[in-house]
C-alpha cells in the first residue's frame, strides 16, 4: 500500500524529473541522473524506488500524458513488478540483485558468515548484470562493439552506452540496499553510480543509511548535485493503521486474516512503536490474528490489540548489543523503541 509519505515523495520526484528529463538522452551530449531513496528498514523504500522507476519509464513512453504531471497524485494501485511486465520500448530496466548483505551470493565468506562486500566486487556484479540483461534486448547484440565484454569497466561501459545511443534507448539500473563497512566505501559507491549515470542512464539506489541527508552535500559538489535526487521514507502515519487494515480485508490476491477484523479495531489508537515500519505493523497484526484464532474468537477486536500493545512494548534491554561501545551509524541517536526489527524488516527487496 502507499504509505502516507509516498505522495509527497513522488511529487518531489516528478518536479525534479520534469526539470532534467529532456536532457536524459542516450546521445553523446545527453545526461543521466542518480536517484537515492533512504530510510529505515521496512519503511517502503523499495516500493517508493520502484514507483519512481515507473514514473520515469511512463514519462518517457508517453511524454504528453505522463511526462508533465507534477500536480497529479499517484494512483492507488502499485505498478506491476518489472519482472512481470512487457519490456519498455523506450527504457531498459535492469534490477541488480544478489548484492544484499544476507550471507548469500557475493557477500558470503567461505564459512558462510555475512561480511561487507568489496566495492570492486559489487561494481563487477553491476556491470555483468547490466550487460547480460541488455544483450537480451532486440537489436542490442548487433550494434554493441567487442569492448562490451572488456574487463576494463571504462571501455565496457562506453561500448554499452554507445550501443544504447544507436538504439535510442535509456537505461534504468535498480540497486537494492548494500550495507557498506565504512563511510569511505559508501561515498565511493555513490560517486561511482553518479559517474556512470550519464548519456541516458539513471541509477536508482536504495539505502538504509539515514544520515545521508547530512552527507550528500559532502559527497557531491554543487554542479554534481544537479544530477542527484534524494528521497526519504519515514515512519508510518496514524492514517496508515486503518488503511492497512481495510486493504488487508478487501484487496484481491492478498491472503485475508484468519479471523475477521472487528470495526472497533479500525478506530484503535496504535502504540507509537508499531509505526516504526510497515514490516513491524504486519508482524504485530499477524501474530495478533493467530492469537485470536487460537482463542477460538471470531473477530480480532480492539481489546485484544490494546493488551498486546502493553505486552509487546519493547524494553531497553531488547536493544542491548554484544559490543555496547560500537553503535552502527544507521541507528545512532535513535531511541530504543525506534530501532527496526532487523530480521522482519529486510524482506522488501527489488
Amino acid at each position: 500500500m502507499d504509505l502516507q509519505h509516498v505522495p509527497a515523495a513522488v511529487h518531489t520526484f516528478r518536479n525534479q524529473l520534469v526539470q532534467v528529463a529532456r536532457n536524459i538522452t542516450p546521445d553523446r551530449d545527453g545526461r543521466g541522473h542518480l536517484v537515492v531513496v533512504s530510510g529505515l528498514p521496512g519503511t517502503g523504500k523499495s516500493s517508493l524506488l520502484h514507483r519512481c522507476v515507473h514514473e520515469f519509464v511512463t514519462g518517457l513512453e508517453d511524454p504528453e500524458g505522463g511526462g508533465d504531471r507534477t500536480g497529479a497524485e499517484p494512483r492507488d494501485e502499485s505498478p506491476t513488478p518489472w519482472c512481470r511486465r512487457e519490456p519498455s520500448g523506450a527504457v531498459s530496466v535492469v534490477p541488480v540483485t544478489g548484492v544484499r548483505n544476507n550471507g548469500r551470493d557475493l557477500e558470503s565468506s567461505p564459512s558462510g558468515h555475512t561480511e561487507a562486500p568489496e566495492l570492486s566486487t559489487v561494481i563487477d556484479r553491476i556491470f555483468r548484470t547490466v550487460v547480460k540483461a541488455l544483450k537480451k534486448t532486440p537489436g542490442f547484440a548487433e550494434v554493441c562493439g567487442p569492448d562490451i565484454d572488456s574487463p576494463d569497466h571504462f571501455d565496457s561501459w562506453h561500448a554499452l552506452t554507445d550501443a544504447l545511443a544507436q538504439l535510442g534507448r535509456r537505461l534504468a539500473v535498480i540497486i537494492p540496499h548494500i550495507k557498506w563497512e565504512d563511510q569511505d566505501s559508501r561515498w565511493a559507491f555513490l560517486r561511482f553510480c553518479h559517474q556512470k549515470a550519464d548519456r541516458g542512464v539513471v541509477f536508482f539506489v536504495e539505502t538504509e543509511y539515514t544520515g545521508l541527508e547530512k552527507e550528500i552535500d559532502l559527497i557531491f559538489d554543487e554542479t554534481q548535485l544537479r544530477g542527484v535526487t534524494h528521497l526519504k521514507t519515514g515512519r508510518l502515519a496514524r492514517e496508515d493503521w486503518g488503511r492497512y487494515l481495510r486493504l488487508w480485508m478487501e484487496l484481491p490476491d492478498i491472503p485475508s486474516p484468519k479471523v475477521g477484523i472487528h470495526e472497533d479495531l479500525l478506530e484503535c489508537e496504535p502504540a507509537p512503536w508499531v509505526f516504526v515500519s510497515i514490516a513491524k505493523l504486519q508482524t504485530f497484526l499477524r501474530e495478533a490474528a493467530d492469537e485470536a484464532l487460537q482463542a477460538d474468537e471470531a473477530y480480532l477486536r480492539r481489546s485484544r490489540i490494546v493488551l498486546r500493545f502493553a505486552k509487546k512494548e519493547p524494553k531497553p534491554d531488547d536493544f542491548l548489543r554484544g559490543d555496547s561501545e560500537k553503535e552502527p551509524p544507521e541507528t545512532a541517536g535513535l531511541e530504543p523503541n525506534e530501532l527496526p526489527d532487523d530480521e522482519e524488516d529486510r524482506r522488501d527487496e527489488p
